[in-house]
């Protein structure tokens, strides 16, 4: 008996796992891991105070984000699901993933500047050991977020409901989960799930979550390290190489969710989504042998 793949080439542990039992861990999945964000962010000013440091700051987000590993590895073997996997090819994925999220974020904040909505910040840093943490910090989020979202939510959603159906729902999720993080304006909201969508699209035709992890830090990291766009205006407490604030129209930027709020950010997540959806896509679910 051959065993089942995903539409995205995972390929499952066992037998197939009934569709309740899947239904079930997708249940459980998302109750434990918004309990424990929503619990953490409830506490997160007791437990970082006025004046957190950087060690403090670091150990939060880890514990923080750490739990999603152990969250979407439970979830993935109550739905059969092989949660971590590599691309077919790993390193080219990496490099195209990374191309794309800094690429991205890059021709973003181009728009943003060619819109007279860039200005000099005060507080870069410089490259120095603090934006080497931050970077490795925002590698760590990306990528237990690419875990819980692209290596098992979506792959199961696509064995229930279809490949381009799992793909916008597992997006809709993720943007549903970083309202918890404050995101509250309508195109910041559009702007990450269509993100959700690029990082989706990334994990079905690589076959793995390298792509994805390194689409979403390379974006991340480029914004928070690279630019020192978060927060805008200012700068967080790990630094940046410049910092640059977004000024004027909201459109192009100019709020406190700065360019992930912004019309330029959609657009070129649309650019780069558009061509993944071209071509013959993986197969369905394959049937036993």
């Amino acid at each position: 008996m051959a065993q089942p793949e995903s539409a995205d080439g995972t390929a499952l542990s066992g037998t197939l796992v009934p569709a309740w039992r899947q239904w079930a861990a997708i249940g459980i999945g998302l109750l434990l891991t918004w309990s424990w964000v929503l619990v953490i962010v409830h506490f997160a000013p007791d437990i970082l105070g006025t004046e957190a440091s950087t060690g403090i700051l670091a150990a939060f987000t880890l514990v923080l984000y750490g739990a999603l590993l152990p969250f979407a590895l439970l979830a993935g073997w109550l739905s059969g699901t092989k949660v971590l996997r590599a691309d077919h090819a790993p390193m080219r994925w990496a490099l195209i993933g990374l191309g794309l999220g800094a690429g991205g974020l890059g021709c973003a904040l181009l728009m943003s500047w060619l819109n007279g909505a860039t200005v000099p910040g005060a507080s870069a840093t410089g490259l120095g050991g603090l934006v080497l943490t931050g970077i490795a910090l925002t590698l760590v989020q990306s990528a237990m977020e690419e875990v819980l979202f692209r290596g098992w939510l979506q792959p199961v959603l696509v064995q229930r409901i279809g490949q381009i159906a799992g793909i916008v729902a597992s997006s809709i999720t993720f943007m549903a989960f970083h309202l918890i993080g404050g995101a509250i304006q309508p195109m910041s909201m559009l702007v990450i799930a269509l993100a959700g969508a690029m990082f989706g699209m990334l994990a079905l035709r690589s076959g793995g979550i390298v792509a994805p992890v390194m689409a979403h830090a390379g974006w991340n990291a480029s914004e928070d390290s690279v630019f020192g766009l978060v927060p805008n205006p200012g700068n967080e407490m790990f630094g940046s190489i410049v910092d640059l604030d977004l000024v004027g129209s909201p459109w192009w930027g100019g709020s406190d969710e700065g360019l992930n709020a912004s019309l330029g950010a959609a657009v070129v997540l649309c650019a780069i989504i558009l061509p993944l959806l071209v071509g013959k896509r993986p197969s369905a679910v394959a049937a036993h042998a």
